[in-house]
């Protein structure tokens, strides 16, 4: 599953995973590179320098390195893929309701702009989640969610008594950091289906179980120029 946004950005590679395709078929070439990190619904953001890189616990990556696969795993929580418009830099965040509840974009965005980023120059999208047609809470933490994000609007994070909808969340945390650009994907990984009526996407509430699949991108790396001194 890609995203159109971000598929016009030329030199990027990436791809929302699914059930059938837990890592993105436009990303397994490179996979061995991917760095190792541990996912802890927290909101560190790390840099990517070097393949396999060990970056401990952390819910957000960045990297301006071409060729390493920067990606996050979900299972009903949001994945949100960012690049910059030059394909120069990307980064990925994984936003579960207590990453999206502390703010974890507003976190990762503190580091990219030490490094110069401004939020003009990025775009942003967001893949397969769980959604508001499912995603039932207990009525303190909507109420919570009410009071978090009451600048947003009312209907934003808790559209109906007890559902939250995260992906909205994220977009409007999105605009408010002044990405002007963002690809929402609607599609609930608890309920949505494929052609054949089998689940689309892996989900903790329904599968009970701690499978997960990627969401992820890359710079692909320079190509060698064709020299007949090769030969």
């Amino acid at each position: 599953m890609k995203s159109n946004l971000l598929s016009a950005i030329p030199g990027l590679v990436h791809g929302f995973g699914t059930l059938s395709e837990p890592v993105p078929e436009a990303l397994a070439p490179a996979w061995e590179k991917k760095p190792e990190w541990h996912q802890v619904h927290g909101v560190r953001a790390a840099e990517v320098l070097y393949a396999n890189q060990k970056l401990g616990d952390c819910d957000a990556v960045y990297s301006a390195a071409p060729g390493i696969p920067v990606a996050i795993q979900t299972a009903d929580c949001v994945p949100i893929l960012l690049a910059r418009r030059d394909g120069r830099a990307v980064a990925a965040v994984h936003a579960g309701w207590r990453g999206t509840k502390s703010r974890i974009l507003r976190e990762l965005w503190k580091q990219l702009s030490v490094s110069g980023e401004r939020p003009e120059d990025w775009v942003a999208a967001i893949g397969p989640a769980i959604g508001p047609c499912c995603y039932k809470v207990s009525p303190e933490l909507a109420a919570e969610f009410a009071a978090e994000f009451s600048s947003f609007g009312k209907a934003v994070a808790v559209p109906k008594p007890e559902i939250l909808d995260l992906p909205a969340i994220n977009v409007a945390e999105l605009r408010a950091i002044g990405i002007p650009k963002i690809d929402l994907i609607r599609s609930c990984t608890f309920c949505a289906t494929s052609e054949d009526g089998s689940p689309r996407s892996h989900s903790y509430r329904r599968e009970k179980i701690r499978t997960r699949q990627y969401s992820g991108l890359m710079i692909a790396p320079p190509r060698v120029p064709f020299s007949a001194d090769t030969f």
